[in-house]
């Protein structure tokens, strides 16, 4: 057996690869560069984890998804790899520890920002690695003309100078045919294995409804729909709010999820969905990236995203198990509206872009020609109260300078508390006997987490309070004393976002924003949102519509609504009644009998109706059932 088979069954425990997959492992495994577009569910992290661990040495992740990352991470130290993150907040000494454990082959996986591999440090390190594989994912943030432009990606092609030997692996699973040129060009690839598969979902019913009240039809949606698990996408917190009480008030199973929840709470939201404890969940795009749970019979979308790209990974990620699910999209005329003054208010005036800059250098109390590679906590409700900035044109500031390459603006904003024990066992065990009160909150630490020594864990505190028995003061007092007796090294947790300076403060005079990278990226959004709307708007098949625009050319599904609506069945034929009799074999709901035939609804409650008065078929307890 070929042992990447064998790795797959004995550590993912799946006994095939994916369509597609297993070619992508091949290649990478013997030394080729490869680019990757696969759809969302395709697997992406097995093309790259699997190879990375058959081929020698370390394998380098690069990613813009810090949460993904750390869900990966973990996963990787469950399965027995050992994996490790370098993200930002981490201290100066947590990146040294970090980078000497890779250097020394201490690490199978590290993942980090692009912004990361731009150091000082971090190249040092890099050049002494035996580094094994280099990964691009998410590889459309290289693209200017890709929906998620970062300009640190472009200097990633510069890692291949240190190890020129080395292979890379570019994944991404949302780009058209100029963004695909785009990777190719910037990263340098040489004699790339090119991979694509069709994006065409043949389980998948794509829908766009455009109607008067879009919370009636989602309520009676999900009233068709109790059984299911399904996903209720906003594009702002407010909304998920919204839709979230009005899914309670009518008593259903229902959790949300967005970003300006606390960690526990997201945590929380997101197992009672995956346990089915709760049927649906309404998230803003924060939740989605790493959640792979195949059973999602529906995403419904409240409002629609600015892009296709956006859009096609929050739709793919219902149907994985490759049974029939639903993507419908709710839109009423004033959407189109709403949608365009979203785009355009991502893009601030320029001098307004400045305005912010000088300002956040001032706030942090960043000096000229200081800066680059430090990272600062972020308050931004007070820095915008304190130079009285308009807070959502604020916020689109920031992104525009992370876009221009002059700073990170990680919002991942609940940090949890990281400790690494920093002294080795035997001077471990005297430090205990010399303070037996600490004795227990050590074992503990050591106890529930055996890496600990190696790397920074990320901690709950409230977790371990409950199993020492201890009150959250007396917790953090003893943890602050291991810490000052250098025991242990602790980053403390924070609910700040952090920023980070990717170059020195220069000179107010001399800060520029390209003007011509900003107009760019400006026509290009307004692009994307274009196609967004004629998609809304498409009397053809919305499958095809899709993958054309990524490039593919596909063949009408048959299954979305357009298609559906342009078939000449004949419904009132003695053949269609029999086909529904068959169907009715086992008693089923009449969104299920909907799902299997395809049909639109009032049609067929017509010949539904038929059958029940010529006898052949009943309706009890929301069941239609056959005659025997």
């Amino acid at each position: 057996m070929k042992k990447s088979r064998q790795l797959l069954q004995e550590k993912w425990g799946f006994e095939n690869f994916r369509p597609g997959q297993e070619e992508i492992i091949d290649d990478v495994i013997n030394g080729y560069d490869v680019l990757a577009i696969l759809p969302t569910g395709g697997g992406k992290s097995v093309c790259f984890q699997v190879p990375g661990f058959v081929r020698e040495g370390i394998t380098l992740v690069i990613s813009p998804l810090i949460a993904l990352m750390q869900d990966q991470v973990s996963n990787l130290r469950q399965k027995g790899f050992r994996a490790a993150a370098l993200v930002s907040g981490m201290s100066y000494k947590q990146v040294d520890i970090l980078l000497d454990n890779a250097r020394f082959g201490g690490i199978d996986f590290l993942y980090t920002s692009p912004e990361r591999t731009l150091s000082h440090l971090f190249i040092e390190r890099f050049k002494l690695m035996n580094v094994g594989l280099i990964v691009i994912d998410e590889a459309h943030c290289i693209s200017q003309w890709g929906h998620d432009f970062r300009p640190s990606f472009l200097s990633l092609k510069n890692l291949r100078n240190f190890h020129p030997n080395t292979p890379i692996i570019a994944l991404t699973a949302t780009a058209t045919g100029l963004v695909q040129k785009d990777i190719l060009d910037q990263l340098s690839l040489k004699n790339p294995k090119f991979h694509t598969s069709s994006l065409k979902r043949t389980n998948l019913r794509f829908t766009s409804k455009m109607v008067i009240n879009k919370t009636k039809e989602i309520l009676e949606f999900c009233k068709s729909n109790m059984q299911d698990q399904g996903i209720i996408y906003c594009q702002t917190r407010k909304s998920v709010k919204e839709i979230t009480q009005l899914l309670h008030a009518q008593k259903f199973d229902v959790a949300m999820y967005h970003g300006g929840m606390n960690k526990e709470d997201r945590e929380i939201s997101l197992h009672l969905w995956l346990s089915e404890k709760k049927r649906i969940i309404v998230a803003t795009n924060a939740f989605g990236m790493g959640i792979d749970k195949p059973n999602v019979r529906y995403v419904l979308h409240y409002e629609f995203p600015d892009s296709l790209e956006a859009y096609y990974q929050e739709a793919g990620r219902a149907g994985r198990d490759g049974n029939n699910a639903n993507a419908v999209v709710y839109w009423e005329h004033a959407d189109v509206s709403e949608i365009t003054e979203r785009v355009a208010i991502r893009f601030p005036e320029i001098d307004f872009v400045k305005q912010c800059y000088f300002a956040l250098c001032n706030f942090l109390r960043v000096a000229i020609g200081s800066g680059q590679n430090e990272n600062y906590n972020f308050d931004f409700q007070l820095f915008c109260k304190n130079y009285n900035l308009e807070i959502q044109s604020s916020y689109h500031a920031l992104k525009i300078l992370e876009s221009n390459g002059t700073i990170t603006f990680n919002e991942d904003i609940n940090q949890s508390t990281k400790i690494k024990f920093i002294i080795g066992g035997t001077v471990l065990y005297n430090f205990q006997i010399n303070h037996p009160k600490l004795i227990l909150v050590i074992e503990t630490l050591t106890r529930k987490f055996p890496g600990i020594f190696d790397y920074y864990i990320d901690i709950s505190e409230k977790s371990i309070e409950k199993d020492l028995k201890l009150q959250e003061k007396e917790f953090i007092t003893q943890l602050k004393f291991l810490e000052k007796y250098g025991v242990i090294d602790v980053t403390w947790k924070s609910n700040l976002p952090i920023i980070t300076f990717l170059e020195n403060r220069v000179h107010d005079n001399y800060f520029s924003i390209s003007h011509d990278k900003y107009s760019v990226r400006k026509n290009n959004a307004f692009e994307k949102l274009q196609a967004a709307v004629e998609y809304l708007n498409a009397s053809s098949c919305r499958s095809a519509f899709l993958s054309n625009y990524f490039g593919h050319k596909e063949e009408n599904c048959g299954n979305c609504d357009n298609c559906i609506n342009q078939k000449t069945v004949d419904i009132q034929s003695i053949e269609f009644h029999e086909n529904i009799l068959s169907i009715l074999n086992e008693p089923k709901t009449f969104q299920e009998i909907i799902n299997v035939i395809q049909i639109e609804k009032e049609p067929l409650k017509k010949e539904m109706n038929k059958l029940i008065l010529d006898g052949r078929i009943t309706f009890e307890n929301n069941l239609f059932k056959r005659k025997n």
